[in-house]
């Protein structure tokens, strides 16, 4: 396990590549703690409670740029409520420890694998912005972020900038909006882990600290490219990194690796 500032300069790190370019955080750290043996209730909540102060914080500064579209981060809220109660609900309370490590490392593959496939995707390389998006589908993406989010820590950042900028969003309000609606969401995550397992501040603070020092960083790093900032930008490393972590950690868990 890590000492508290290791811990502090892990969050900081990961939180410039998911402030900045839109996802990654708890997708990585997530399969990463547990395979430096932190247990599954410990870790989510603990990230959850990092992206809350992080999501408010760092969105405060994306909305000082005008990144945030309001009407969607209210429409995405409305879809994740449900979906946010079910996935804490399997981790912190159905799923044993060892499915858990097993479910959290194969969503960490499939956001890998999904963030690759993106970066080839004509469509984000042909999407039509109009700053506007579909109730509907907005609600329907809130609650599979919000499942995600619940459920592993991570896997919010990744599909709701690209399904932001499906739907209309340019690619510096994808980000901008992505990071309130996610700190927003990890709000009621907290409350519901708190009631369920409980929070190790020990984990959980660190990690917060961390990531509260780089928001106004990589906000600003998001605002002086949005202008150069075209589909795909969230690297094909960062894909890669989240495939072989999530198959790693899956393969530990079986005892395989």
């Amino acid at each position: 396990m890590l000492d508290t500032v290791s811990l502090g300069l892990l969050a900081f790190l990961l939180e410039l590549v998911d402030n900045g370019l839109g996802g990654g955080f708890g997708t990585i750290i997530a399969p990463l703690l547990i395979l430096l043996g932190y247990d599954p209730r410990v870790v989510v909540p603990a990230i959850l409670f990092s992206e809350m102060i992080s999501g408010l914080w760092g969105g405060s500064w994306h909305w000082r740029y005008k990144n945030v579209n309001w009407r969607t981060v209210g429409f995405t809220l409305t879809g994740s409520l449900l979906g946010l109660i079910l996935g804490t609900v399997l981790i912190g309370w159905l799923l044993p420890a060892y499915v858990a490590k097993l479910y959290i490392s194969l969503i960490a593959v499939s956001m890998g694998v999904f963030v690759i496939v993106r970066s080839y995707s004509l469509l984000a390389k042909t999407y039509k912005v109009k700053e506007e998006t579909d109730p509907i589908w907005t609600a329907l993406l809130g609650s599979v972020i919000g499942f995600n989010k619940g459920s592993s820590g991570g896997g919010y950042g990744p599909m709701s900038v690209s399904g932001y900028m499906v739907l209309g969003l340019s690619a510096a309000s994808a980000v901008g909006t992505t990071t309130v609606a996610e700190g927003v969401a990890c709000v009621i995550g907290v409350a519901l882990y708190t009631q369920l397992t409980g929070m190790v501040l020990a984990v959980a603070a660190p990690i917060a600290l961390g990531a509260f020092i780089a928001d106004p960083v990589s906000a600003w790093v998001n605002n002086q490219l949005k202008m150069k900032l075209e589909p795909p930008f969230h690297g094909r490393f960062i894909g890669l990194t989240m495939t072989a972590l999530g198959a790693y950690t899956f393969l530990r868990t079986l005892g395989i690796a």
